[in-house]
């Protein structure tokens, strides 16, 4: 069975009913249902594929390279909590600065993640990413060496 096709059937019982009911809680957990595919629920990601989002120092990190991630997508290595992951995050510069803002901000403040909220104006400020190559690991700030987060 080919990657493609695991990470469908994986997404069809990857979001439970009681995660979507719970999903009015916070506007960003409605958006991250779209998330759940190769992150899961419970933010752990799918081991040797997708890194996880919990307890991450890249979502723990500076805001902006989640936002930079959501709209210009990632590619290639990058190492999550010790561990090497290599594959790809389309972009989502779709969204809208207040969906961008609520999922981020909702990942930043769930899984064990204590980080400070993201906000529309944040979004905004970095519109002119979309439509610039995917990232990769080395386009980003290192989050070991971000002081405040």
């Amino acid at each position: 069975m080919k990657l493609i096709q695991k990470l469908a059937l994986l997404s069809a019982f990857a979001v439970t009913p009681a995660f979507a009911e719970d999903a009015a809680e916070h506007p960003g957990k409605a958006v991250y249902v779209t998330c759940t595919a190769c992150h899961q629920p419970t933010g752990l990601g799918l081991p040797g594929i997708f890194p996880p989002l919990a307890e991450s120092e890249w979502v723990n990190g500076p805001a902006e390279n989640l936002i930079r991630i959501q709209l210009r997508g990632l590619m290639g290595k990058i190492t999550v909590k010790g561990v090497e992951y290599n594959s790809v995050m389309p972009p989502n510069s779709a969204m809208t600065d207040q969906q961008i803002a609520d999922v981020l901000s909702y990942i930043r403040s769930n899984f064990g993640n204590k980080a400070d909220a993201v906000t529309p104006e944040m979004v905004k400020a970095l519109r002119g990413e979309v439509g610039k190559p995917m990232l990769t690991a080395a386009d980003l700030i290192d989050p070991a060496k971000k002081e405040d987060k």
